[in-house]
């Protein structure tokens, strides 16, 4: 143990001198370079997919008592965009299309409300605070690869954060703010 923990100087026979430490940080480089994960960054940009015709309720909206149901006509009737090829970390990988959090909230008078809860299908469900909206773009999911989403592959809607994919988890929002299988959204 103490070889690796002070850096050593040692003769051969030939009289050269082998410093032990350049040796070890070798090493370590060498065997870190295996170990890392890179990170990647995933551009987002406008999507050229025509908005759906689908007028079936998918999201329900507002406060509670007061909700509107919409559909992915109305969602995609807002700019739509399209991520880089990006792997969600729950599995579904590909292009992820949709429309901007903040601009499905404005458009539904959402926005400024302080604290929002998102429900999935499953019950599962999540506080996002306008200060944690406006710190990220977060991005309501419609389409993979151009296609609605099924539910094998976390659908019909997902919310993502673009800018966090391929970053080290203490870099990035939590995990748990990205939800699928997003069914609901109340001001609480």
């Amino acid at each position: 143990m103490k070889f690796f923990l002070s850096c050593v100087l040692f003769k051969t026979k030939a009289y050269k001198v082998i410093n032990f430490c350049s040796i070890r940080q070798f090493l370590i480089l060498v065997l870190s370079s295996f170990l890392t994960i890179p990170a990647y960054s995933v551009e987002v940009h406008s999507s050229d997919f025509p908005p759906s015709s689908d007028i079936s309720p998918v999201l329900t909206l507002g406060m509670p008592g007061q909700e509107v149901l919409i559909s992915m006509a109305d969602i995609e009737s807002l700019p739509m965009f399209e991520t880089s090829e990006m792997v969600h970390f729950d599995g579904p990988q590909g292009r992820f299309s949709g429309v901007w959090l903040i601009d499905l909230l404005k458009q539904y008078g959402l926005n400024d409300a302080p604290r929002l809860r998102f429900i999935a299908i499953d019950g599962y469900e999540v506080f996002i605070t306008k200060e944690n909206r406006d710190r990220k773009q977060y991005l309501m999911v419609t389409r993979l690869n151009g296609l609605p989403i099924s539910p094998n592959n976390l659908g019909p809607l997902l919310l993502i954060i673009p800018s966090d994919v391929g970053l080290a988890s203490h870099l990035t929002e939590s995990k748990n703010y990205w939800i699928w299988a997003l069914n609901e959204i109340l001001i609480q």
